[in-house]
């Protein structure tokens, strides 16, 4: 994906390279916003990613993940380490580039959603409980909201027909915001693989917003995702999953960073 000059002059925010990959310099609020605005006139799938250190650093040693993101329409700095480094070395009068995480556009959009009746909303991902309790706890954060339809993919590998009938699940509602929440990799794959056949709305992979939110899952205490400390916070909560993870992705991240990638 490349954002060319006449392109962003259209849009409320700018783009900068992070690793190749042309990332948004904007805020929480204007990208919500925006997405808001752009799923109520687009007659064609825009897919949205949220992008921390992992998916970057994915995107730039795997060039089939590299050609997934390229595929996106909007790639959001989900990940204090991107976000320095979208501002470095930037002149004073440039654009500051802040954090735009998949669980905070989440929480951004569907406040909209609750008093705007244009808006529909859609949850793809996780299991029947979960869905039930994510739909209940926004719900109750802001009343007025209810999703136009949720969907738990099944937990094994997906057959044509799987996927065929989570395109008509997503159609028959005539949701317009769809949240994939299928975690990282497999939402932005899912996105990319089936754009050409996905009815028009907008899409977003937020992947653990869904556990966030539903209460599952405990974030961060704030000024730890405000320093970058977030990845350090889940990892002691889920050490087996994501040490690896975090230990491979953290250091090629510095390792492009000191090379000048």
């Amino acid at each position: 994906m490349q954002t060319s000059e006449s392109n962003q002059s259209t849009l409320p925010y700018q783009t900068r390279q992070v690793f190749g990959f042309p990332v948004a310099v904007s805020t929480v609020d204007t990208i919500g916003q925006f997405l808001s605005e752009k799923a109520q006139v687009t007659d064609s799938p825009f897919l949205v990613a949220a992008a921390d250190v992992h998916v970057i650093t994915r995107g730039v040693h795997e060039a089939e993940f590299g050609q997934v993101l390229e595929n996106m329409d909007l790639i959001c700095p989900d990940g204090m380490p991107i976000v320095w480094k979208l501002n470095r070395g930037q002149t004073p009068d440039a654009p500051i580039a802040s954090r735009v995480s998949g669980p905070d556009l989440m929480l951004n959009m569907v406040e909209r959603a609750a008093s705007s009746p244009e808006l529909k909303h859609f949850l793809l991902g996780g299991d029947e409980e979960m869905l039930a309790t994510l739909t209940q706890k926004l719900g109750e954060k802001f009343p007025g909201f209810v999703p136009v339809g949720v969907y738990s993919p099944p937990f094994r590998d997906w057959t044509d027909e799987d996927y065929a009938e989570m395109r008509e699940k997503i159609a028959t509602s005539g949701a317009n915001v769809v949240w994939v929440g299928l975690g990282c990799p497999k939402q932005e794959r899912w996105m990319s693989d089936q754009r050409h056949l996905l009815p028009p709305a907008v899409y977003l992979g937020v992947g653990a917003a869904f556990a966030f939110h539903a209460g599952t899952v405990k974030r961060a205490p704030l000024w730890m995702q405000k320093n970058g400390l977030e990845w350090l916070y889940r990892l002691y909560k889920e050490p087996g999953r994501l040490f690896r993870r975090y230990l491979t992705h953290n250091s090629l991240f510095l390792w492009y960073l000191f090379r000048g990638k």
